[in-house]
């Protein structure tokens, strides 16, 4: 077994961290870490679905990957949409997603831009949620309301967001071309996806594991009220 096989075993199986800690946490979760587990649902259904797809039956899966990448920008935007406070700023990026999801479905009505990777909507879709976490940091540093960023949840996944985006948007400019054609850096490239896969979902899972208990809710409303 070569060591890009091995990476892409590990990262297969990190998708789980977040799942469990979502499960052992669910009962904390604010409406945005709700659709943070959704989210995290999606991703793990469709990682293994996408695995028995190409391993087992031997099928190209890059239609499922086409899929995800829509819903994931979907949830993903959505659940910055809960925590912007700036209303214009919120439909504005209700309104982004829905062009982008309706772009998406017109754009698969093409055969070939459905069954085959398609690298242009998965960049736009990258290029949005990364925008979406800029305007994140930025709001942070206007309002300063958050005390500990390193028990933030939405800090940890946005830290995860940016890092993961921002590495498989350059993955992804190059779609079929490098990624799934023989190259000269076919077996880096890959390397570099299973990294920031796997720090993806360790982030996630340390973000999911801040999230507030009911009593630390309780209590930070009340200090807020007096």
């Amino acid at each position: 077994m070569t060591f890009p096989d091995i990476l892409a075993y590990v990262s297969s199986l990190g998708v789980f961290f977040p799942l469990i800690i979502a499960i052992i946490r669910r009962e904390n979760f604010t409406l945005e870490l709700k659709l943070m587990f959704v989210y995290i649902i999606v991703s793990t259904l469709t990682e293994i679905i996408a695995t028995f797809w190409a391993r087992y039956l031997h099928s190209p899966n890059h239609f499922m990957l086409n899929i995800f990448s829509v819903v994931e920008c979907l949830l993903l935007v959505l659940m910055y949409r809960e925590v912007f406070i700036n209303k214009l700023v919120k439909r504005i990026t209700l309104i982004t997603i829905s062009v982008f999801t309706f772009f998406a479905i017109f754009n698969f009505t093409e055969t070939s831009n459905f069954v085959k990777f398609n690298s242009l909507i998965n960049s736009i879709a990258c290029i949005i949620i990364i925008i979406c976490v800029f305007i994140y940091f930025f709001q942070l540093l206007q309002t300063l309301t958050v005390q500990k960023l390193s028990v933030t949840p939405m800090f940890w996944i946005s830290v995860a967001c940016l890092l993961y985006f921002s590495g498989t948007l350059f993955l992804f400019l190059y779609g079929e071309t490098v990624l799934f054609h023989k190259s000269p850096f076919f077996k880096e490239l890959w390397v570099i996806y299973f990294i920031l896969s796997f720090i993806f979902r360790i982030f996630l899972a340390i973000g999911l594991w801040f999230s507030k208990t009911p009593l630390q809710l309780k209590s930070s409303s009340k200090s807020a009220q007096s």
